[in-house]
């Protein structure tokens, strides 16, 4: 699939693999191209992945002047993970790197940048079903240089995320014990891999905890949010840090039988803080924002946060970043009959600066949008999906990855 902006980003396909299914799917894409909305004052979005079959679960990461993504690709008939580097300007500083090569299928990579290096945590998924988190670094060039399952006990483990601070590596997974109950658990390591610490359990998760998100705070925690059905009567909304070996864990959302989901974490340099997520309480998937103190953010959040969205469609998988003292806000909603990816920025008070911005307008389904402060504005990346017509398999949904930034 190919998803162009102007005509000087554009990123021509090769037609290497999977030619009848390929083709196909890329004269469909070209039918829409032109219908591209470019973000205003930035980067128009511009395909960064050539797939031609189906890439997934886009995390982006940055440091200093560079930035990379990281995705899973199910072009070579097995789920792996992938990673392209980007330069000072936002194009691709190399090619498309295939990171992992064994018989399980890898899943969801979350991506850290290192000096020379990539960090990324993922998790595996065995041919007879067995999950198993991982964590693992890369030198640039993709040759590998330690990767390990992270786990504390046999039980199955998924859905890990990296986060680095300095020379370390924090990583979250969620991971069963001999019950099949499900806790989310942290630990740090040094660059070599080495583990610092024994892992720290620092919540409970379950069946419906679907993702993990994380930020490092100013003083050094790590802070990790989720959503999960504990004590609860649907999913809510928990945050809990882990500093040394110091955990604390708290649900930030009323136990109101209304589900509360995919919260996302970030921390200005001054150490405020803001949290983002999609609520159904007033009888619609709509994106809330709550910023705040990190101890006012360890509280109830429902009452004190601003409704982002307000659209008839469902709003969805919402993503935040700081960029001094303004927030970057990025989700998806529905409401054109397929997903569109939205923007928007607040101040550190969680009031809005502009007027929302629709990043993409395409055909495709525009989903899961990852953010990062970048220059003086943000980078985007996102995956544009076709789904299969009803009935069809599941295999047979195609997607690729796109880049943009916005001021």
């Amino acid at each position: 699939m190919a998803v162009f902006g102007c005509a000087s980003d554009r990123h021509e396909d090769s037609g290497r693999r999977r030619l009848p299914r390929r083709c196909a799917f890329r004269r469909a894409a070209r039918a829409f191209a032109a219908c591209a909305v470019l973000a205003a004052a930035g980067c128009s979005p511009r395909q960064i992945s050539d797939s031609g079959f189906g890439a997934y679960e886009v995390s982006l990461a940055r440091s200093d002047d560079e930035l990379a993504v990281a995705w899973y690709d199910t072009r070579d008939g097995n789920a792996e993970v992938y990673v392209r580097a980007l330069d000072a300007d936002g194009h691709e500083a190399g090619p498309e790197l295939r990171l992992t090569t064994t018989a399980a299928e890898s899943f969801e990579p979350d991506i850290a940048l290192l000096p020379g290096a990539f960090a990324i945590a993922w998790y595996e998924k065995a041919h007879d079903g067995t999950t198993r988190a991982q964590l693992g670094v890369w030198q640039r060039d993709g040759t590998p240089v330690w990767s390990m399952a992270v786990s504390v006990g046999a039980g199955s483990s998924r859905n890990a995320i990296v986060r680095r601070r300095g020379g370390e590596l924090f990583c979250a997974w969620i991971e069963a014990d001999e019950e099949r109950r499900e806790f989310v658990w942290g630990a740090w390591w040094n660059l070599a891999g080495e583990p610092l610490g024994a892992p720290a359990r620092l919540g409970a998760a379950g069946d419906t905890t679907y993702n993990l998100n994380a930020a490092i705070a100013p003083t050094g925690e790590a802070w990790v949010v989720f959503d999960a059905r504990a004590e609860t009567r649907v999913d809510e909304l928990f945050v809990a840090t882990l500093a040394e070996s110091r955990t604390t864990v708290a649900r930030l959302t009323a136990d109101d039988g209304i589900r509360s989901k995919y919260p996302d974490i970030g921390f200005a340099p001054d150490g405020r803080a803001a949290i983002t997520w999609f609520d159904e309480r007033d009888g619609n998937r709509e994106v809330y924002l709550a910023t705040g103190s990190a101890a006012e953010l360890r509280l109830p959040i429902e009452e004190r946060a601003f409704r982002v969205t307000t659209t008839q469609g469902a709003s969805i998988g919402a993503y935040l970043a700081w960029n001094g003292a303004r927030i970057g806000l990025a989700w998806s909603d529905d409401s054109s009959g397929n997903y569109e990816v939205f923007f928007q920025p607040f101040d550190a008070a969680g009031t809005p600066l502009e007027p929302v911005r629709r990043l993409s307008d395409t055909p495709t389904n525009s989903l899961i949008p990852a953010i990062e402060p970048w220059r003086d504005g943000f980078a985007l990346a996102w995956d544009e999906v076709v789904f299969p017509p009803a009935g069809a398999p599941g295999e047979a949904t195609r997607g690729e990855i796109v880049f943009s930034t916005v001021r």
